[in-house]
């Protein structure tokens, strides 16, 4: 019972991420106004951490790394990441030892606090005169 929710939440997760791949190539969010703007950003006039993400997204899937990367470099770190923990959850499952201690490893709580360390610094990096 329990692993067949696993695979029901895969697939509607990967058919998700195929949603958003399907979208973010064939839409520039710069050009429609049915992708949402940054409340963050809307409401402060900071850009979080997620700011440039769907610009970044559809020029990545056009293969533009550099502007992709000008958008929000994060991105580019964060995107292999998630889709690597998908795989260890999702798909890989958990019968080789070497998968566990690697999901351990990218997952457990000092790679989680080391990952909103580099979040925050990243968040406040964007926002200061420096790189404005």
């Amino acid at each position: 019972m329990i692993q067949k929710k696993r695979i029901s939440a895969g697939l509607v997760l990967m058919i998700v991420i195929m949603a958003g791949i399907y979208m973010y190539s064939k839409f520039n969010p710069e050009d429609h106004p049915f992708f949402p703007k940054c409340p963050v950003y809307v409401l402060t006039g900071y850009k979080c951490p997620g700011c440039g993400s769907q610009r970044a997204f559809y020029h990545l899937f056009h293969g533009n790394i550099v502007t992709a990367f000008k958008y929000n470099p994060l991105i580019l770190i964060v995107a292999p990441y998630i889709l690597t923990g998908i795989y260890l959850e999702y798909i890989a499952g958990k019968t080789n030892r070497w998968k566990v201690n690697l999901y351990n490893f990218l997952f457990g709580k000092k790679s989680l606090l080391v990952i909103a360390l580099i979040i925050i610094l990243f968040t406040i990096l964007r926002n200061s005169p420096l790189f404005s």
